[in-house]
């Protein structure tokens, strides 16, 4: 028996040490409530969690960025819904203005109401906005980049790629136009000389005694009404001239293209001889023109181009559109070549996903009046008020579309909100088997090392009374 060195105590001691280190372990796991606390307690399983924990995180952020999509969404939707019941009151106007039992008076009460409301339709496009982005003038639509100022884009579909597109305006439009020989002169009218003047189905009474100053000014008063100037010019509309002046008088329309005209109409020849018309003339304006260049990346072979007014409009396969404006004058001296650069920047677009690329892009194109071509709607006549019916109807059908769209849209991201949450859901579970403390598992363990503690205290002290019985031996 040896009392120099005791052994049993000294491995009663070792296991203790160890036991209290699993005790701490435990309690370790159990106030954290998670099973890996450090690195050495499982390295691959805390670099996997690493990444888990990062893409749950992006996963939650990614479902908020889909409701906040959902949110500019329903925005705009708000401000096409209030554009739609616009559009149906203007609608409704134009029908009213199109029976002829409407006096001028009448006509000048509706079209008040017609450029009131389209006034109404910018201000929307204006103010709705969300997070301080405007969200229908056209801002959230791919942006492009004309080399010539005379010809800018006014729409792209979402068919249209980035890239280079090469056209060529070869021809201004026009404007109707039709010289008239009022004159300017001391005389009045005479009764012989009194009578109606019609412009585009659009009446003007000339009374009798009228001078040909009240005659000039009450052209001009009425017929701007139908978007038509009365102009004394000597250089065909580029310079105005006094009516005094005896320059000769043009009737211009104010707007340009093929589907402007002049039709001119007299009750009497006297009256006829005295503006210097010829009844029933008819002259009409012209389109601009323009040719496309196909290039890999620009127009392809396929790709066809109208024109009406300053507008071109090209259409290809597969929902491609892009129409585009030019200003008036701008191919006078002679074609402008122009290379328009579409960019992908421009949409707005959704994190839908937690990585890199997950992304929703979402499209929404200018709704002004003039993109809906409801801006110079005219009710002075059965002729203008039918065909503001017509455009009226487009541009109901053009903001259908539009809100079919971003029904669409948020569809998607509702989906993308439900899928995201079950992706987490389930990461999060699959990080909760690697990181979580089984609360059960592990107290069972706190309490077997407690207890195992104990013993080994007792045995300890056991340990340490074995070398007293050496004593005996020495007595």
């Amino acid at each position: 028996m040896r009392i120099n060195h005791n052994s049993l105590a000294l491995n009663a001691s070792d296991h203790f040490e160890k036991i209290n280190k699993n005790i701490a372990k435990s309690m370790e796991r159990l106030s954290s409530g998670y099973k890996i606390t450090s690195p050495a307690d499982d390295a691959a399983g805390l670099a996997i969690s690493t990444k888990m924990s990062a893409q749950i995180r992006g996963l939650d952020r990614a479902a908020m960025n889909s409701n906040d999509g959902i949110s500019v969404i329903q925005s705009a939707e708000g401000g096409l819904e209030e554009i739609h019941s616009i559009l149906g009151r203007m609608r409704e106007l134009a029908v009213q203005a199109a029976n002829d039992v409407l006096n001028e008076e009448d006509r000048d009460a509706i079209q008040e109401e017609i450029n009131n409301l389209s006034d109404e339709i910018d201000q929307i496009v204006d103010t709705t906005a969300f997070n301080d982005q405007k969200l229908l003038n056209g801002n959230l639509s791919r942006r492009t980049m004309s080399s010539a100022m005379e010809v800018q884009t006014t729409f792209i579909s979402e068919s249209v790629n980035p890239g280079l597109y090469d056209i060529e305006v070869t021809a201004s439009a026009t404007q109707a136009m039709y010289s008239v020989g009022l004159t300017y002169s001391t005389d009045t009218v005479t009764a012989e000389q009194a009578g109606t003047f019609t412009v585009n189905g659009f009446l003007v009474e000339i009374n009798e005694g009228m001078t040909m100053t009240e005659v000039y000014g009450h052209l001009q008063e009425h017929l701007t009404k139908i978007g038509i100037d009365v102009i004394a010019t000597n250089d065909g509309g580029e310079t105005q001239e006094e009516f005094e002046s005896g320059a000769p008088v043009i009737f211009r329309t104010k707007e340009y293209g093929s589907d402007q005209k002049i039709e001119i109409g007299v009750s009497n020849d006297e009256l006829a001889a005295m503006l210097g018309i010829t009844d029933k003339d008819v002259e009409t304006g012209t389109d601009c023109q323009a040719t496309l260049t196909s290039t890999d990346e620009g127009f392809s072979s396929t790709a066809s181009l109208t024109t009406l007014g300053n507008e071109i409009f090209v259409v290809d396969r597969n929902g491609f559109e892009m129409n585009l404006e030019v200003e008036p004058g701008a191919a006078t001296n002679g074609a402008v070549t122009t290379q328009i650069e579409v960019f992908t920047a421009g949409v707005f677009v959704v994190q839908t996903g937690a990585n890199s690329g997950e992304q929703l892009s979402i499209d929404i194109p200018s709704v002004s009046s003039k993109r809906l071509g409801v801006d110079n709607l005219i009710m002075y006549t059965n002729e203008y008020a039918s065909e503001a019916i017509d455009a009226i109807d487009e541009a109901v059908k053009m903001v259908s579309n539009i809100r079919s769209k971003l029904g669409a849209y948020e569809n998607r991201l509702n989906d993308v909100y439900d899928n995201l949450e079950i992706q987490e859901e389930s990461i999060t579970a699959a990080y909760s088997r690697i990181m979580d403390t089984n609360m059960a598992e592990e107290m069972t363990n706190y309490t077997q090392q407690d207890v195992l503690s104990q013993a080994a205290i007792s045995m300890m002290q056991r340990s340490n009374e074995r070398p007293e019985s050496i004593l005996q031996l020495l007595q």
